[in-house]
């Protein structure tokens, strides 16, 4: 009896080594397993914070579901939020949904957006793109400016859409798509550098929005996380994104770290990130160097506060700093609209 345990427990062991072998061969060797296991993390159900107000603002707001936009890339579709009463086209403000590229889905954004177009009177276009790695940098870029053609050229949404004057914001990954197809739309050398002409007068975009976005991309890869964790997730992402194992010698990372980008031409700016796990310092840099240039730009940091907030804070309409954070962008997008 005792040699039949041995031996199962033998077996159970080359087992297990087996499967740790494979498993690690195929996440040094690819970024696909890491990637589709970070996907599934961010592609969970959409949860609603504040269902009173939610409740309350939906009756003000039309919706449009699943309008597929011409694009030679997949998921290629978009949700319109607009306000009822509105007759005339309103200021769009553009978004592009977080996800650490590999995951996420423009629902994400149905709570906030109701209640930004129901407070604004703005209207909101949450996009989807093709996450990586199945299409890699600058992909989702040129998605947006899919977005962009398809909403000035067909009359059903320009129309209704003031395309003259438009917004762009987006969540973490998706902050930094956002801001980099706006810094092509005000930096002429940029755009021929990324073989991407300019789609809009850069005086048709009247601001930005960042949720904590990676904006300085090339600080990344200066740094080195003491978790193991966040080690993974990062080096998982910049290789699924960059499509390169060794992103971080990779010039498309410099290309796509939009502090060197920005010009004076950039709009006004709202940027915000938490201190823990996200990209505090990227948005620092941002928020110092678009100081500098003398673009108009509102903060909510949380870098002097012993509290810990956490990235993607901002949706989690219980807590008082995603209510101080949403007041202040619905302040920044009736300011500047």
């Amino acid at each position: 009896m005792f040699q039949k345990i041995k031996k199962c427990l033998k077996w159970f062991g080359i087992l297990l080594t087996t499967v740790v072998i494979i498993v690690t061969i195929a996440v040094t060797t690819s970024p696909w397993p890491s990637a589709y296991v970070i996907g599934r993390m961010f592609n969970g159900p959409v949860k609603i914070t504040d269902k009173e107000v939610f409740e309350q603002a939906k009756k003000n707001v039309a919706v449009k579901s699943d309008v597929h936009y011409e694009s030679t890339t997949k998921k290629n579709t978009l949700d319109i939020y607009t306000p009822k009463k509105e007759t005339k086209p309103v200021t769009t403000l553009i978004w592009v949904h977080g996800g650490g590229y590999v995951g996420g889905d423009k629902s994400g954004m149905r709570e906030f957006a109701t209640r930004l177009v129901n407070d604004t009177h703005v209207a909101v276009v949450s996009i989807n793109y093709q996450t990586a790695p199945s299409a890699i940098y600058p992909s989702q870029v040129r998605q947006v400016n899919d977005v962009v053609k398809f909403l000035k050229t067909t009359p059903a949404y320009y129309q209704k859409l003031a395309i003259s004057r438009v917004m762009f914001g987006g969540d973490s990954a998706g902050a930094q798509i956002a801001l980099q197809y706006a810094t092509i739309q005000t930096n002429a050398n940029y755009a021929k550098k990324m073989a991407m002409p300019a789609e809009l007068d850069a005086d048709h975009i009247r601001g930005t929005i960042s949720y904590c976005g990676p904006l300085d991309l090339q600080q990344v890869a200066k740094q080195q996380p003491k978790s193991l964790l966040m080690r993974w997730f990062i080096n998982t992402v910049a290789w699924s994104e960059l499509g390169d194992k060794n992103w971080r010698q990779s010039d498309t990372l410099q290309q796509a770290s939009l502090v060197k980008q920005i010009t004076s031409q950039f709009p006004p700016t709202y940027i915000t990130d938490g201190n823990a796990y996200s990209f505090q310092e990227q948005g620092l840099a941002f928020e110092k160097r678009l100081q500098q240039l003398h673009i108009p730009v509102t903060s909510l940091f949380f870098n002097h506060d012993q509290k810990e907030v956490t990235h993607e804070y901002q949706f989690n309409y219980q807590t008082s700093v995603a209510k101080q954070c949403y007041d202040e962008t619905r302040h920044f997008v009736m300011q500047y609209q």
